[in-house]
């Protein structure tokens, strides 16, 4: 699409009806080309938008509630602020090739319970930091031999303030010093890419959950407000 150009005058100048109506006449014939494929400089106008295959389609979970979901799990669950509605942002739809989705999640930490809230300076087993719980998004999918899913990305957090030198583990792995003010009502927020690089029409991207888990059981983790918003960039 051409660049529609506007003619500028000087003091004295007097411009005829031709020049006045130039800019007007080169956006009319320009507009006869216009399509939703990013082809060219200067390609989108508000045609893109009006039309029945716009270049993005957009996908959401909100709850924007009070209720709050709890949970000690030291394993991902769904968060579920309601108890009868899960943080799932459906998507159903075969992504294009090169194809990608930006993924959005964002929420609100409520009166949380920190009960062991120390650091380890060192990995110890499986067990993690105590002081610490995380949020992942869990894709679902289908390639056609069933469903199946896969993180997106993990966000962790930690249930209190760092307080000084003091909350940590001793280096050798001994007693715990249990110290730092809780961060409860405090919001979380992250956002990730993914990109469909497979054959086209031969996954279906079915819907994304917020998940979370705390490190340590005697911690609890309390959610309310919260959302996944998803944006489909089409071309």
């Amino acid at each position: 699409m051409s660049i529609v150009k506007t003619n500028l005058w000087e003091e004295g100048d007097v411009p005829v009806a031709a020049a006045l109506n130039a800019p007007y006449d080169a956006v009319a014939t320009a507009s006869t080309s216009i399509d939703t494929t990013n082809t060219k400089d200067n390609w989108i106008t508000i045609e893109h938008f009006a039309t029945g295959t716009p270049c993005n389609e957009l996908f959401s979970y909100i709850y924007d509630g009070t209720s709050q979901f709890s949970t000690n799990s030291n394993t991902y669950v769904n968060v579920d602020s309601t108890g009868i509605d899960p943080s799932i942002c459906s998507l159903s739809y075969q992504p294009n090739q090169y194809e990608v989705l930006r993924i959005e999640c964002s929420g609100m930490v409520t009166n949380i319970e920190a009960v062991n809230t120390y650091d380890n300076t060192l990995p110890v087993g499986d067990r993690g930091n105590p002081n610490y719980y995380a949020f992942r998004l869990l894709l679902t999918y289908d390639d056609g031999a069933g469903i199946t899913s896969t993180s997106l990305g993990e966000w962790g957090y930690s249930f209190t303030s760092a307080g000084g030198d003091g909350r940590y583990y001793t280096t050798n792995n001994g007693t715990p010093e249990e110290t730092g003010v809780p961060l409860g009502f405090q919001t979380f927020q992250f956002s990730t890419l993914l990109r469909y690089v497979g054959a086209p029409a031969t996954r279906t991207y079915i819907s994304i959950a917020l998940q979370a888990k705390v490190y340590d059981v005697a911690n609890t983790l309390k959610v309310s407000r919260n959302n996944i918003i998803a944006v489909r960039g089409k071309h």
